[in-house]
């Protein structure tokens, strides 16, 4: 028996389909630490999932004291580390498998809470700590550019798949979910990321959706917007946003910390457009066709950082620092403006063979142990990491 606890910043995707594999487990006990718990309970996926595991809130102030009493073995945590005293161990997982590569300061972090957790730098062999690896791009970076032991990087395959192939829900309980029609009408998902300060960094970008809400309104289809938490965001952006989904038929918005369930976003979209979010590589998986944002290759990179979660910093990046994938290797057409955005996005709704094909590449080259086996692969590690072993996760 081990207990395992999940330390989920945000309770989804990949670590959201380790705790349910863990939950099913006889030989674990397990409890789950994550933000927007309450949210969370008011989501289809907790209704359909029914944890045995108690779900505790991170800013819970009596949280601290029952992770100590249980005990853990060793923590799974997939962006911020758990504090001290949370467990003596560590597997680590990503928030998905994306483009951005992270910051020397934030890795320097990293490192300090993981010894801070654990007792040992990760950066030197022990037994006390692993990182999850789609596959072996991933886990080169993770050695080469995080100077972790090729020791500690598993590779595992991506976990979010079981869930993704096989929902605990189906279309028609997740129609009454949303106010636009994801039964009878196309859905093109535009999913945007915080971290380059709006779509296309400039003040275009309300017109931009406008735009591509009267396009995709024009083939038949309707437009869900789906954003991080609230706080990420320029207000302008939000304000335009929030304005258009008000008045705009055909058209909602969403943002992660009120419907932190974004299985359902996924399962419901035809096409995805996005500016490089490590959540096209889960909408792969359906062989559905995406659309890729990218920067102009000609322009400075600039990045947005949140100051302790809550002061948002924009900061110039060089471009061999930026990239932990080389944004011209996608799983689909890229555009760097909105006429093209909006040109390949209405040409995805009209034949949606291309994007997959596509896509299916990608995954071929990024993640090919993509199976429903890598919450088995990574409970393996935890056994091996909680033994003093070597972890054997190899693909049955």
């Amino acid at each position: 028996m081990i207990r395992v606890i999940v330390w989920a910043t945000h309770f989804q995707t990949d670590i959201l389909a380790l705790a349910v594999h863990l939950d099913a487990c006889a030989d674990v006990e397990l409890l789950i630490v994550a933000t927007d718990t309450a949210a969370f309970r008011r989501e289809p996926i907790a209704r359909a999932l029914r944890l045995w595991a108690r779900v505790l809130d991170r800013n819970d102030s009596r949280t601290m004291r029952r992770v100590r009493a249980f005990g853990a073995d060793v923590a799974v945590a997939d962006n911020h580390v758990p504090p001290k005293g949370t467990a003596p161990r560590l597997f680590y997982m990503w928030h998905g498998l994306g483009w951005k590569a992270r910051s020397r300061l934030d890795l320097a972090t990293f490192y300090l809470q993981v010894r801070r957790l654990t007792g040992t730098d990760p950066r030197r062999v022990n037994r006390r700590f692993m990182a999850q690896c789609y596959g072996p791009v991933d886990r080169d970076w993770r050695i080469g550019d995080w100077e972790l032991p090729r020791t500690a990087c598993i590779e595992t395959g991506m976990a979010f798949v079981a869930l993704l192939r096989d929902p605990p829900y189906d279309q028609a309980a997740l129609a009454a979910q949303y106010r636009i029609d994801v039964a009878r009408r196309k859905t093109v998902l535009l999913s945007i990321t915080w971290h380059t300060g709006g779509i296309f960094a400039g003040s275009n970008d309300g017109s931009f959706v406008q735009d591509l809400l009267s396009a995709v309104r024009g083939r038949g289809a309707d437009l869900l917007i789906c954003l991080h938490d609230r706080h990420r965001y320029p207000a302008p952006l939000i304000a335009q946003l929030e304005a258009l989904a008000s008045t705009e038929p055909g058209c909602e918005l969403r943002f992660k910390s009120d419907h932190p369930d974004n299985l359902c976003d996924l399962l419901v979209a035809d096409v995805m457009v996005s500016n490089l979010s490590s959540f096209l590589a889960y909408f792969y998986v359906l062989g559905r066709p995406a659309i890729h944002i990218v920067p102009d290759p000609a322009a400075p990179i600039e990045r947005v950082t949140m100051l302790f979660s809550r002061f948002r910093l924009r900061r110039r990046v060089r471009t061999e620092a930026a990239w932990m994938i080389d944004p011209a290797d996608t799983g689909g057409p890229r555009a760097s403006d909105a006429q093209a955005t909006i040109a390949a996005t209405l040409a995805a709704l009209d034949d949606p063979a291309p994007g997959a094909v596509a896509a299916k590449a990608w995954l071929e080259r990024h993640v090919p142990s993509l199976d429903d086996q890598a919450p088995a692969r990574i409970k393996r590690a935890l056994d091996a990491l909680c033994s003093g072993g070597a972890a054997d996760v190899a693909a049955s």
